[in-house]
């Protein structure tokens, strides 16, 4: 008579998708702890201190809240702008970076400084050694910037140096400045329209608006720009920037002359006309655009009729140009399905290379010629020089963290986007962690070391379960740092920057050095008792034991549970 067979529990498979979720928070931690401390994407652009902005101005004295740069005798030579909170989307290596362009007056480009970075520390380092890129722009304006597409990136930082490009045009694609108007308005005219007026802050999707705030940063209302809508628009003599004061369901509440290009008494005439100055009181922005301006009548200002006339078609036709940017946006968002919405990648002959890299991994680890010579020695070589040197591409603890705070750069880095998809994903459905037996270029020289010499070393039974502790213990210290928000460079604790020597500091350069030694007399020595990233990859590899709850889970959940309470304190 045969024994009744164990029925195996029904939660036993959801054991290794918890291992997964375990993953997916600590990431969504390690994101929130980022979003605290960085600014928002309609935000203000942090504050420049002069002394930078004089490595491109020599002669700038004072910057003032528009970015325009006087010097001593109060003559602009040039405004500046930078890139963040606009550009932040653009992620590079492992993190976006605040780039200060400076314009001439000409509205030439004279250069760019690097403000503030999160991306990895060395990549910085070696652009900022580049004076060549930081003035390839030079001479562009803003319209050549935009449509460039051909730009030299730095060799070893090369996707921290295309992300900088790419929060440039991010920046600079908005609506343009004025030029004719380039400095915002003095606070005393705001305050005719909001008394308690202390601050504006210009919105980073369309730049004619501007945010009123009072002196505890709360909310006013707004104010339109007629400037650079109505720069085309002549009344006797030249154009008017008028200023249309609106409140939180975005009604008139007056308007007020900011500049003018116009000739005396007819400008005091307008700015001080109570009646014009109130005569759209009460009515929307949605009430405004709906205005045929064809059929306008403009009662205007006795004794400067052609001033007041044109100031006032400017109103309607910055109304205008708002509404209908909105709305473009708005069909955009509505109408266009959502996979059409998405921004494709750009694709760089690096990325197919590294794509085709991946793919003929993947192919050669679920394939019979894994183990044959002729087949895997010319694949590894091709790893170790090509992802290895030539890129640096390598999946890190660095990498990751910086993509869980700031994003994927899928659209900028797509081939080393698909390497960490393979490498992550595989093992979850297939049992086969694929890039640390195929794709990482450490593990190819680990490879070659083993056994090449007669002495081999192999840990005694007490000191094995240390040995082992010490990726684990890796682990909790990179998530200590990203959830705390700490300066420590991750970078450093691993060997993978090494590879692309011109960059590397010390730390990693020794970590790689160490591991290599000790892979000679132990078989993978390093990536058995020192690669947080690979133990990371084995922790969610599908296995024999993987419906069972083992110790490693428990060190997983204390993990989760450091990285909580390191972002709560």
């Amino acid at each position: 008579m045969t024994e009744p067979q164990t029925r195996r529990p029904a939660w036993r498979p959801f054991v290794h998708a918890g291992r997964v979720l375990i993953l997916v928070a600590i990431a969504l931690i390690i994101h929130l702890a980022a979003t605290l401390h960085a600014p928002v994407d309609d935000g203000p652009s942090p504050t420049v201190d002069v002394a930078i902005v004089q490595k491109l101005f020599p002669t700038a004295a004072k910057i003032d809240d528009s970015g325009v740069l006087l010097d001593e005798m109060g003559q602009s030579v040039g405004r500046v702008v930078q890139t963040s909170p606009a550009g932040d989307k653009a992620i590079g290596f492992s993190g976006p970076t605040n780039v200060l362009i400076g314009f001439s007056p000409e509205e030439k480009i004279v250069g760019l400084e690097i403000l503030s970075s999160r991306d990895t520390r060395e990549h910085v380092r070696e652009i900022e050694r580049h004076a060549t890129f930081l003035h390839s722009l030079d001479g562009l304006t803003r319209d050549e910037v935009l449509s460039k597409t051909d730009f030299d990136a730095v060799s070893g930082a090369t996707l921290t140096s295309l992300a900088m490009i790419e929060a440039i045009q991010r920046r600079l694609g908005g609506v343009q400045k004025s030029l004719k108007f380039p400095d915002l308005p003095e606070l005393k005219v705001v305050r005719k329209l909001f008394p308690d007026a202390e601050t504006l802050e210009v919105d980073v999707a369309y730049p004619a608006l501007l945010h009123v705030k009072d002196a505890a940063g709360t909310s006013l209302g707004k104010l339109l720009r007629t400037s650079p809508a109505a720069d085309n628009l002549v009344g006797y003599q030249g154009p008017t920037d008028m200023l249309v004061g609106l409140d939180a369901d975005e009604k008139v509440i007056g308007l007020a002359l900011s500049r003018s290009y116009d000739n005396e008494p007819y400008v005091d005439y307008v700015r001080t006309d109570d009646y014009f100055l109130g005569l759209l009181n009460g009515q929307s922005i949605a009430e405004l655009s709906a205005i045929d301006n064809e059929t306008l009548q403009i009662e205007g200002v006795s004794g400067a009729t052609m001033t007041s006339q044109a100031a006032a078609t400017g109103i309607y036709e910055a109304v205008d140009e708002l509404v209908r940017a909105r709305q473009e946006e708005e069909f955009i968002e509505a109408k266009v399905p959502w996979i059409y919405r998405l921004p494709l990648p750009q694709l760089r002959e690096r990325d197919y290379k590294t794509i085709a890299v991946v793919i003929v991994g993947v192919l050669l680890a679920f394939s019979p010629w894994r183990g044959n010579p002729w087949a895997r020695i010319p694949f590894q070589i091709l790893v170790f020089v090509y992802l290895g040197f030539a890129n640096g591409d390598f999946v890190s603890q660095a990498l990751l963290v910086g993509w869980a705070q700031n994003g994927v750069p899928w659209k900028s880095a797509f081939g080393l986007v698909l390497l960490v998809g393979a490498a992550l994903a595989l093992p979850i459905f297939t049992r086969t962690n694929v890039y640390c037996s195929h794709l990482c270029p450490h593990g190819v020289v680990q490879q070659w070391t083993k056994r090449r010499i007669k002495w081999q070393w192999k840990p005694s039974k007490q000191l094995l379960p240390w040995l082992k502790a010490i990726p684990s213990v890796l682990l909790a210290w990179v998530v200590l740092v990203a959830a705390a928000r700490w300066s420590f460079s991750l970078v450093d604790i691993e060997p993978f920057d090494a590879y692309v020597w011109h960059i590397a500091g010390w730390g990693t350069i020794a970590v790689a050095v160490v591991g290599l030694i000790a892979s000679l007399f132990t078989p993978m020595a390093y990536c058995r008792f020192g690669c947080p990233t690979g133990a990371l990859l084995d922790y969610v590899r599908y296995n024999g034991k993987s419906e069972f709850w083992t110790r490693r889970d428990w060190v997983a959940v204390g993990l989760l549970a450091l990285g909580a309470v390191a972002l709560l304190f």
